[in-house]
């Protein structure tokens, strides 16, 4: 199966050459290349022409750039939606330009999908911690154990909704895309492709899973959205209504993974949630949380009351903005005396130290003085 590799771009020029030369590492003939750049200011667009110049994807793989020339609202959305458009290829596999692929585990999926085909397959990934410098696994790696081919529809389903909802470790039918209209939201907010990941395993009749690791995703970069600690992290909630507001009110499968799915981001929000974002955060997940239905949240209360996000969740469901709000703010103050005590011991412990080595010197001082003095005596 032909493949249309789809690679965003946008302000990450240090990046790019190596995603794209990673890229040509596994394309091969019939397969075509689409680079949509959103307006980038940074030497991106120069970069990747000079890389199309100079080394390219080889004669036999197509390759069309198109440059937006100005930055589009939201995130990703409408740069992906627009490879879509161009993409004509049997498959489709997005590629984010700070990323780069996994050449063995690539190959691997993509013999595996062409003996295989579904509407979608899911691969494995990594990260690589640009600030840390280091690579590790995603917070879903633990949840291959369950992922076998060969289950029911239903279950299939429920099993990938569950992972984490990144365009970039899926390989899509494209005739499935084009079949059910399947297209990134566009709007002023980002993430967008959590909606994407639900209208795609949702509406999916098939659904294959490879523990193979296609890529490597890099984060703590720069200007990454995924650094977000402010009023970008509300999108969540619209997309949490966009996702539940496609489910009968008896939809209980789906609803209780929508919610597992909104507390889990919660959980990372709050971590990093700027205080001038909370009231407009509180407010956008009370709104969200009352839209639950209460036997639904029920047995959310079964499966997650033992978690930290518990509290926050139950008290903003319950409309209590700005009991939560003061919650935070009382834990960033508790923090900060914490930090406060931590740095005082710190000092108190060096100027003991400091004094204890001014004791020495006085007393070697002594100690001298006394031998100068008895020397002087004899």
């Amino acid at each position: 199966m032909s493949i249309s590799f789809i690679v965003t771009t946008y302000n990450i020029e240090p990046y790019i050459s190596r995603c794209l030369q990673s890229v040509a590492g596994v394309a091969i003939a019939g397969d075509e290349v689409i680079v949509i750049d959103d307006g980038s200011d940074d030497g991106t667009v120069e970069a990747v022409r000079t890389f199309i110049d100079q080394a390219g994807f080889g004669a036999d793989i197509a390759v069309r750039p198109v440059y937006l020339g100005t930055n589009t609202m939201g995130g990703v959305g409408i740069g992906a939606n627009i490879g879509l458009a161009e993409a004509t290829k049997d498959t489709v596999f997005f590629v984010d330009g700070d990323d780069w692929i996994e050449p063995e585990g690539f190959r691997r999926a993509r013999a595996h999908w062409a003996m295989h085909p579904t509407d979608i397959l899911f691969t494995n990934y990594l990260e690589f911690d640009q600030k840390a410098d280091r690579i590790k696994h995603p917070a879903d790696a633990q949840r291959w154990a369950r992922l076998v081919n060969g289950l029911p529809l239903t279950e299939s389903r429920i099993l990938g909704l569950d992972m984490i909802a990144v365009p970039w470790r899926k390989f899509y039918s494209r005739d499935f895309l084009e079949r059910e209209k399947l297209r990134f939201p566009e709007g002023d907010f980002f993430f967008e492709d959590n909606p994407f990941h639900w209208a795609v395993c949702l509406a999916a009749n098939s659904i294959g899973f490879i523990n193979a690791v296609t890529c490597c995703h890099r984060i703590n970069r720069p200007g990454q959205t995924m650094a977000s600690t402010g009023i970008e992290l509300v999108a969540f909630f619209t997309h949490f209504k966009t996702i539940i507001g496609g489910f009968a009110v008896d939809d209980r499968d789906n609803l209780l993974v929508a919610c597992r799915w909104l507390l889990n981001n919660m959980t990372w929000h709050i971590t990093r949630l700027e205080a001038g974002a909370r009231y407009r955060y509180g407010q956008a997940a009370s709104s969200a949380l009352q839209q639950v239905p209460d036997y639904i949240w029920s047995g959310v209360a079964k499966e997650n009351s033992e978690k930290q996000i518990w509290p926050v969740a139950e008290r903003l469901r319950n409309g209590d903005i700005d009991g939560q709000v003061l919650q935070w703010q009382n834990k960033s103050l508790e923090q900060a005396i914490s930090g406060l005590n931590n740095r005082i011991r710190a000092l108190e412990s060096q100027s003991a130290k400091a004094l204890s080595e001014i004791r020495g010197l006085r007393a070697a001082e002594t100690f001298a003085n006394i031998r100068r003095m008895r020397d002087a005596a004899q």
